[in-house]
């Protein structure tokens, strides 16, 4: 048998090392599984930054490692209710009844996903014509009012404001804010709940978070009973 010479030997390793590298790059990135968990590597791959994919938003905007989590029914890791009163205990039916109009109810945004730290929320409510229904209300020290641009609209919200009321350091959640929402004077017809929320690491970084957006929750006039 002949001798195998050194050149060819170091031909053979190169070109073994090259086809490792191809493969690598050939291989698909690996997604985030059903509990959230996703590999370092993921964010290296420009792939894995999922846009919004709704318009107007301000969280999902940012917080986009991973696709926005559509919420359509309430009761889920990211919801409201209308059990703000009696220190959450007493809910007003707002959700199964419909608006009572010029009722003033309490309210609360609640979000919660394991190993995330660092909570935020925003809320507003539309009529049929894209416009703000009712009165959004603060609780001093917990939320605040402002306005933002919806569909082309300025529209009234509550929320977190930023990082003054955002609620930082709890693990798992849930964490909550409080509220207030009057309905209309009048019966204007069905009115619609939007929000988006963020459940973040606090990692000080836009990476590794989740945001959520509360698909519009249809609420009527409690006369023509209600639908979601």
């Amino acid at each position: 048998m002949a001798p195998i010479h050194k050149w060819a030997v170091s031909v053979f390793l190169f070109s073994v090392v090259l086809v490792g590298v191809a493969s690598i790059a050939a291989a698909p990135s690996i997604r985030p599984d059903e509990a959230g968990t996703a590999r370092s590597s993921d964010h290296q791959d420009p792939a894995f930054f999922a846009p919004a994919g709704v318009a107007d938003l301000t969280c999902g905007r940012c917080h986009n490692d991973y696709p926005l989590i559509i919420v359509n029914e309430l009761g889920g890791p990211f919801t409201i209710d209308d059990c703000g009163g009696n220190q959450g205990s007493q809910c007003g039916g707002l959700f199964t009844d419909g608006y009572t109009p010029g009722r003033t109810y309490q309210m609360r945004a609640i979000i919660s996903y394991p190993g995330m730290s660092s909570w935020g929320f925003d809320l507003w409510v539309i009529d049929q014509k894209g416009a703000t229904a009712g009165t959004l209300i603060a609780q001093p020290n917990r939320t605040a009012t402002h306005t933002r641009t919806q569909g082309g609209m300025t529209v009234g919200a509550v929320g977190d404001e930023g990082v003054r009321y955002r609620q930082n350091g709890r693990y798992d959640g849930p964490v909550g804010w409080r509220f207030a929402w009057r309905a209309p004077a009048t019966d204007i017809g069905p009115v619609q709940f939007f929000a988006e929320g963020t459940a973040a690491d606090r990692d000080r970084t836009p990476r590794g978070d989740y945001s959520y957006y509360l698909n519009g929750i249809v609420v009527n006039a409690a006369s023509q009973g209600n639908s979601h």
